[in-house]
Parts: C-alpha cells; sequence; structure tokens
C-alpha cells in the first residue's frame, strides 16, 4: 500500500508520512475496511510503504477492501473510481500523466522536431510512476500498450493519485477508463464529453463484417449492447482475423462515445481505426 488514512480523515503517502508529524493511527483507505495498518521505511533499495499486520481481525484487510486480494482489471477500474471519488480531495497526491495518442490515428502526420538533448540527468523520484515505453518524455503516455501496463501493474491507491493531460485539461484517470457498460451510461445520458476519447474495456462476443464496416460486438453486460466500429477506410489498417477477437477481454481507445438505435433498441458505440487501438488484457 502507498497511502493511508490518518485519524482525521486526510490521507498521506508512504514518502510523505511522519510519525511525529502525522501520529500514529493510521488506517486502510478503503471505505470497506479501514483497518489499522503499520508503516514500514524504506531502505537502500527499497521504498517505504504501509501494511497490515494480520495478527488479529483489527489488523487484516476485509474481504471487500481493494487490498485484501489481487484484483482482477475490472475490480481494479472500479476501485480507481471509488478512491478518486473519495479521497481526492482529502490530501491525495496529484501524479500528472500527459496522454499524447496521435501517432496511433493513421491519418496523423507526424512533425519532426529536433530537440536538443539534456546534458544533466535528472534525479528521479523513488515513488514516481514509470510507464516503459517508445516515448523519451518521462511521465507520458503514447500507445495502448504502455496504458495497460500502467493499469495492470499498479496497485488501485496508487492509480487513483492518476490525473490524465489531454489538451491542457487535468481528468481523473476514472473519468476515461470505463467499462462498455458505462460507457453505454455515459452516451446515453449525455454525459460523454465529445471532445475527449475514452478507453473501454470489455469481452468481444461477436465480429460482423459488412462491406463498408465491421463491429465489434461485446458482450452485453445488464443488456447493454456496445460495439467498437471500424468502417471501410480503416479496413487496411484493421487485419486481426476473427478467431483472434472472440472471447479475448480487450481495452480498446477511441474517439467520441456515440449512441445508436438497433431493431428499436437502444445501443452505444467507439470508433476506431487500426490495430492499435485495441490491445488484449491479460
Amino acid at each position: 500500500m502507498n497511502s493511508a488514512m490518518l485519524h482525521n480523515g486526510q490521507v498521506v503517502t508512504a514518502a510523505e508520512y511522519n510519525p511525529d508529524t502525522h501520529g500514529k493511527r493510521i488506517y486502510c483507505i478503503d471505505k470497506a475496511c479501514k483497518t489499522n495498518i503499520i508503516y514500514v521505511p524504506g531502505t537502500d533499495s527499497t521504498v517505504p510503504y504501509f501494511k497490515t499486520t494480520g495478527k488479529n481481525e483489527d489488523s487484516k484487510h476485509k474481504q471487500s477492501c481493494g487490498f485484501f486480494k489481487i484484483l482482477t482489471f475490472e475490480e481494479s477500474i472500479a476501485k480507481v473510481n471509488e478512491y478518486q471519488d473519495e479521497l481526492l480531495d482529502k490530501g491525495f497526491p496529484e501524479t500528472i500523466i500527459r496522454l499524447n495518442m496521435a501517432q496511433l490515428d493513421p491519418d496523423y502526420q507526424k512533425k519532426v522536431v529536433e530537440k536538443e538533448e539534456s546534458q544533466q540527468k535528472k534525479v528521479k523520484d523513488p515513488n514516481e510512476i514509470k510507464v516503459k515505453q517508445e516515448s523519451t518524455t518521462p511521465n507520458s503516455i503514447s500507445t495502448l500498450k504502455a496504458v495497460v501496463k500502467l493499469l495492470t501493474l499498479y496497485e488501485p491507491d496508487t492509480l487513483a493519485t492518476i490525473l490524465v493531460s489531454v489538451k491542457g485539461r487535468k481528468i481523473p484517470l476514472s473519468k476515461i477508463v470505463v467499462s462498455s457498460e458505462r460507457a453505454h451510461e455515459l452516451a446515453w445520458s449525455g454525459e460523454a464529453d465529445d471532445t475527449l476519447s475514452y478507453f473501454v474495456y470489455g469481452t468481444i462476443r461477436k465480429v460482423i463484417r459488412r462491406e463498408k464496416v465491421i463491429y465489434l460486438n461485446f458482450e452485453p453486460v445488464n443488456n447493454v449492447v456496445f460495439s467498437l466500429v471500424i468502417f471501410d477506410k480503416y479496413f487496411k489498417h484493421f487485419t486481426y482475423k476473427d478467431e483472434q477477437l472472440v472471447d479475448r477481454k480487450v481495452l480498446a481507445y477511441g474517439f467520441r462515445l456515440k449512441k445508436n438505435e438497433f431493431k428499436g433498441k437502444n445501443t452505444s458505440e467507439l470508433h476506431i481505426k487500426s490495430n492499435k487501438y485495441i490491445e488484449f488484457l491479460p
């Protein structure tokens, strides 16, 4: 655990925790748990962190807690949403990660910009979230693979500190990484932001190929019909075969959530352009 709740309800990270200043009454940040935890100082080779002792029932995570067990991808994202809604205004640090997915777009013509290499190496914070990818810019993301790595590598309390920087706006991670059911709700409630792109996860159940369009239909959740859509202009960039897609859990990136109707039923969709707009989840 990288975060703890103090006796006054504020949240502190392990890196900034000082028992003389913050006191020794520290608890799990999960509202369903709030069990007693302890602080483990860092060493030359490890960073500080919080943990339970497990010595009695008061020092064990509850079963519904985000730290009780290793979470599935869906469970982790749900906890990130919960923590950001509950705790962003209670002392959570803000980790800004710049998002620039322009290079995924086959229509994008990359501009060559010459930059002087820095002669001095920056001293890195041991708690800094690092995303290994091709980009040399620290704390930035430009591939869907890097997004999936980020979401699967870190615990929910660390992910909950993330604000994604998009065109100068800082947006909580949980507001743009959503389930297909939530994406449908956003589209039909009018809450979807037309200026944002979204990351939508779900399981592809069926592939429908037409002359002018391909539909990747997600497995319905609570009768919600959601599809990824590729138009014929981009067929040459989308080369997956049906057997590579069906029954696979994916995270998809696309521009604008759209609502639609099919046979009198409300549906929703996300438009994608190439293989790079889909990443398979573990």
